[in-house]
């Protein structure tokens, strides 16, 4: 079952990448990047990445699954409701399936959007209501706490995102869903 999730989950990051579609001249803010799964995806596409989570549990975890590709990307320690980059740093910045363990989820989304450039796109993913249900199950096989599912839901993540930008795209997968705003208010 495991196996089957993180291929699902792969393939779904690869789909939302798709829909991102970011320039590959642009180097990518990947914001709680957790184990690395989307970080992965991110730098066998061949793009400049700078990856960073407030864990440094999560980001020993990144550089183990990137492997020998852990020389690619810059990893940093990152605060997602205080990242360290000047305003308008970026023209792409991604978020996959952590908005459900911040505590202030919008204002990480604000910080994502101050250092967003006017024509800058943000991808965010974050796990659909099937896979809040996948994910509870593994934590309850594997004896685990219960995993969060936090405050803010597709709903919330879909009118948060079509009032701070013009352009919002959205695909709904098996277990999670993408967003790709643009066109910063």
């Amino acid at each position: 079952m495991l196996k089957e999730r993180e291929a699902a989950m792969l393939r779904e990051y690869a789909a939302a990448l798709d829909l991102a579609s970011f320039d590959r001249a642009d180097t990518i803010l990947d914001v709680a990047t957790g184990s690395g799964r989307l970080l992965l995806q991110i730098v066998r596409r061949g793009y400049s990445v700078i990856s960073g989570d407030i864990s440094e549990e999560a980001l020993a975890k990144a550089r183990e699954r990137l492997g020998e590709l852990s020389c690619k990307p810059c990893i940093v320690t990152l605060d997602a409701h205080h990242i360290q980059f000047e305003d308008a740093s970026f023209r792409a910045v991604t978020l996959a399936n952590a908005i459900h363990e911040m505590e202030a989820p919008a204002s990480a989304l604000d910080e994502m959007r101050r250092v967003l450039t006017a024509d800058g796109k943000l991808l965010v993913i974050e796990f659909t209501p099937a896979g809040y249900e996948l994910i509870a199950l593994h934590h309850r096989l594997q004896g685990r706490p219960e995993h969060p599912t936090g405050e803010m839901r597709s709903e919330d993540i879909d009118r948060y995102l079509k009032a701070a930008f013009t352009r919002v795209e959205s695909e709904v997968y098996e277990i999670t869903q993408a967003w790709v705003a643009y066109g910063k208010r």
